[in-house]
């Protein structure tokens, strides 16, 4: 999946639409190292510290709790805002194909309930939301989830960009590598460790 996703922010980065950029960084200014570090700033506060992170967190509760109607609010609440970024289509085929390889687990009545809801057209399957009920069905560690995530979502970005003279490859790489170290102090107030404890999955009746 966090394949899917790094493709996915590729195609964000590709893009000249307003909203895939932050405020004052024009898309022609990525090609100078000071607009990079700006974009992937941006990118680390705004984009995953304040926007996907949380849905992802909250998906992850919600699927953990095996609390499906409240997933779906969720997914009905972020297409809101989804819809008006450019990459709203790609988040849904990455989340809808993710959440497919998922049926098999028939005991996931979340993961069913999920995926009828796509099929009657009631939710979408966005891509941060299905990665937090991935993390949730599994019991992968969530903030090693949530980081992993956000990496992928950076370099996504970063092989988006064309490399000159003026931003070689190195340069382009080490301004990754300095934003993804700093990943852990972007995350959001995570759940107490004894949530974490091993426990069999929630099934709803």
């Amino acid at each position: 999946m966090l394949s899917d996703v790094a493709s996915l922010v590729e195609r964000v980065g590709s893009s000249t639409a307003p909203s895939a950029w932050p405020p004052g960084v024009p898309p022609h200014s990525i090609a100078t190292l000071p607009g990079l570090k700006a974009w992937l700033t941006h990118f680390r506060q705004e984009v995953l510290g304040r926007r996907d992170w949380p849905a992802t967190l909250q998906a992850w509760d919600f699927a953990r709790q095996g609390n499906a109607r409240d997933l779906l609010a969720l997914d009905q609440a972020w297409g809101i805002h989804a819809v008006t970024l450019p990459f709203a289509e790609a988040s849904r085929r990455v989340g809808q194909r993710q959440l497919n390889r998922l049926r098999a687990l028939r005991d996931q009545r979340v993961i069913t309930r999920y995926l009828e809801a796509i099929e009657a057209g009631r939710a979408q399957g966005w891509h941060p939301l299905v990665y937090g009920v991935y993390l949730a069905v599994f019991n992968l560690p969530l903030r090693q989830g949530l980081v992993n995530f956000g990496a992928q979502t950076l370099n996504g970005l970063a092989r988006s960009v064309n490399r000159s003279s003026v931003l070689s490859e190195d340069a382009i790489i080490a301004a990754v590598d300095a934003e993804v170290a700093l990943l852990p102090t972007s995350l959001p107030s995570l759940p107490d460790a004894s949530l974490f404890e091993t426990r069999p999955p929630v099934v709803l009746s």
